[in-house]
């Protein structure tokens, strides 16, 4: 190891564990802003010493100063290819956080604070064993390194419940208008940071327009790079999902995979696959009858089985799930389009999971498939 490299590593170490016991402490002042600050510290230099290790330099010929952290990022993912595009985006909404805590007013829930600063130790776990070989837990105490709070379980309550309590405060007076762009900032950040690495054409709005937005129009047409966002593993253990010809998902513990990343986003096709036409040749019934089940089921504007997407001004588009193709099918294959029509025009109403839900784990499939 290149001795600049090690004084790099040794900073990097340090402001990691100063980042996990602000994380860890049992009180809040300035607890937020100490940990995306020291969390982008100890990234930046970790990132310069795999940069330097790996390349002998730390900034272009001539240049006056060492890359920055976005430079460092984007060396380190497309040019060394030591961090994929799910790891680059975490790093980059650190480093986003970074800036608006230290130039600018910052709330993030804790839920996004926990969701970040976990796959930001895991990050930091497998480059040091990937390019220098060394294990997290040897280069500080084990005590430290479990990220303690209450876990998020679905991203997408997470961030529909901290967008709608955002609403509610636009609602009141210009102190709380305050503190909801103060909260709202994260998620302007992590909407930016997609659609640059989704080469998105279209441009995001100013902080103000989107908060005017905002307070007219639903938080997944504001922010609809958002709104893809998805958890992989709602636990520490990794997971793999794989597509068979089965029925649903089925789903295996990978004991190989090295890290499970907070967010990942998927484009609303792929999470939404059937148009309401699409939907009716799969299920082969007409259009009209899947709107008639659709609302037996009570399925229209719930995020596991419906969303609706604006293509103009005024025009949209209603689009399905695979779950509610899955309850569909099982009802129809059961009662009969007709009979469930009919119900509907009774003003009956079903509850989906009374036809379909994932199949349960035998004792012989458990830690292999779900």
């Amino acid at each position: 190891m290149k001795r600049k490299t090690g004084f790099l590593l040794e900073s990097a170490k340090n402001s990691l564990t100063l980042a996990i016991e602000l994380f860890n402490r049992p009180y809040e002042q300035g607890r937020t802003q100490g940990v995306v600050l020291f969390l982008d510290h100890a990234f930046e230099m970790l990132l310069k010493a795999v940069i330097f290790e790996k390349t002998g330099s730390l900034r272009t010929r001539r240049e006056k100063f060492n890359y920055g952290f976005e430079k460092c990022v984007n060396i380190c993912h497309s040019q060394l290819h030591l961090v994929d595009k799910d790891e680059a985006l975490i790093l980059k909404n650190l480093n986003g956080f970074r800036d608006a805590a230290a130039h600018d007013v910052l709330e993030i829930s804790e839920g996004l604070l926990y969701s970040h600063a976990q796959s930001a130790v895991q990050i930091f776990g497998i480059l040091l064993k990937k390019v220098f070989r060394q294990d997290l837990s040897g280069a500080m105490p084990a005590r430290i390194l479990p990220i303690s709070t209450s876990i998020p379980r679905d991203v997408q309550l997470l961030i529909s419940s901290d967008l709608e309590g955002v609403r509610s405060l636009l609602s009141g007076n210009r102190r709380r208008q305050d503190e909801a762009e103060a909260r709202l900032k994260p998620y302007e950040i992590i909407e930016r940071n997609l659609r640059a690495m989704h080469n998105n054409p279209s441009p995001l709005p100013s902080s103000s327009q989107i908060v005017r937005r905002f307070k007219t129009s639903d938080w997944k047409t504001v922010l609809p790079m958002v709104a893809g966002l998805v958890q992989p593993s709602s636990t520490s253990i990794p997971i793999s999902i794989h597509i068979t010809k089965h029925e649903g998902y089925p789903v295996r513990v990978d004991p190989t995979a090295a890290t499970t990343i907070s967010f990942r986003f998927i484009k609303t096709e792929d999470k939404y696959p059937y148009l309401t036409t699409e939907l009716g040749s799969k299920l082969g019934i007409s259009v009209n009858k899947v709107v008639s089940l659709v609302k037996l089921f009570d399925m229209k504007g719930k995020d596991e089985y419906h969303t609706t997407i604006r293509i103009s001004k005024k025009g949209h588009v209603q689009r399905y799930s695979e779950k509610a193709h899955q309850v569909l099918r099982e009802a129809i294959q059961r009662d009969g389009a007709d009979a469930l029509c009919q119900a509907y025009k009774s003003g009956a109403r079903k509850n989906p999971a009374d036809y379909w839900a994932p199949p349960a784990m035998t004792t012989a499939e458990a830690g292999v498939t779900a």
